[in-house]
């Protein structure tokens, strides 16, 4: 059993500051001026629900990704890695001068702190004093906001004002193993969430992360930056790759490491995110030729590649 497996049977509480960030926007164009610019409908996105999505270039290309809430009327919190909120906000800044709404860091207004494992849903309850139930779903309170990442084997986001953090942490972290955000994303890589990273910012388009199949694209909302690519891709079917989970051994790569075919030497596949699961091995999302699955896989260094399954269907 790795020390993932070990882990994720307790109840874990992880924290993210300090490789998350929060961007605020508020202001009465704030829902009309985002509608125009990411790949989530907002229409979808309410007091109640949040959404997995993403800011792309025009040419498809994804600038940054993201999970985005509603926290008041006009006013949403996009929560991202660190180190992608300088691109995403000034690719939004370059648009967002026209209408009535601002954005601005928020990251040390909020502590984001993750829990997951056998008591996760009760002490949420006790803290929060409810429980959202379906993935995505969020509750609020005057303690913040808590969304729902996976009710199966329960994960919740907890997004705490400042103000209330500390007695928030410890009431949380009572009994409870605490890591570091290295834990809470390598359980979004069990469960097929992807996140841009900095070396990998204008290198996928949103399907490639499997995007449409965590509702974090619409098709239907109208036009957005790089609707026009994002939407040819879905109606011709042109799929040539998606992202995969796999493992191997050694220390995991870094995002975008190329990935080989046995006997080519022609990348096929590209890392997406990793992290170690114990002291031997690593697993990460990738995107990766559909063709080329059925194959011998192995990187650079010739480590060689398992093809794992994913949580939902391609």
């Amino acid at each position: 059993m790795s020390h993932l497996d070990s882990l994720s049977q307790t109840t874990v509480t992880s924290t993210l500051n300090d490789d998350w960030a929060v961007l605020a926007i508020s202001g009465m164009d704030s829902a009309k001026f985002l509608q125009g610019q990411l790949t989530c409908n907002l229409q979808d996105i309410t007091l109640q629900q949040s959404r997995l999505g993403a800011h792309c270039t025009h040419k498809g290309r994804m600038i940054a990704s993201f999970r985005l809430l509603q926290t008041a009327e006009q006013s949403y919190l996009f929560l991202l890695p660190k180190e992608t909120l300088a691109a995403l906000q000034k690719s939004l800044s370059k648009y967002i001068v026209f209408s009535k709404a601002k954005l601005h860091d928020a990251s040390n207004d909020y502590v984001l702190r993750g829990i997951s494992g056998a008591n996760a849903r009760q002490r949420i309850t006790e803290v929060f004093g409810a429980a959202p139930e379906t993935i995505n779903t969020q509750h609020n309170s005057e303690h913040g906001t808590v969304i729902c990442i996976n009710p199966t084997t329960p994960r919740y986001l907890c997004i705490i004002p400042q103000a209330a953090a500390a007695a928030i942490e410890s009431a949380l972290s009572a009994s409870a193993q605490t890591t570091d955000q290295h834990f809470w994303n390598a359980c979004d890589i069990r469960e097929g969430i992807g996140s841009v990273r900095t070396e990998t910012i204008e290198e996928f388009i949103p399907q490639m992360l499997n995007l449409q199949v965590l509702d974090g694209i619409s098709f239907t909302k109208g036009c957005y930056t790089g609707q026009e690519i994002v939407a040819r891709m879905q109606y011709r079917g042109i799929f040539k790759k998606a992202m995969y989970r796999i493992s191997s051994n050694g220390a995991a790569p870094l995002p975008n490491t190329a990935i080989f075919q046995e006997n080519n030497t022609q990348a096929v596949g590209h890392i997406v995110n990793a992290e170690n699961i114990d002291d031997k091995n690593w697993e990460a999302l990738a995107v990766i030729n559909h063709d080329a699955i059925a194959h011998a896989l192995h990187l650079e260094n010739t480590a060689s590649i398992t093809v794992l399954t994913l949580p939902y269907t391609l």
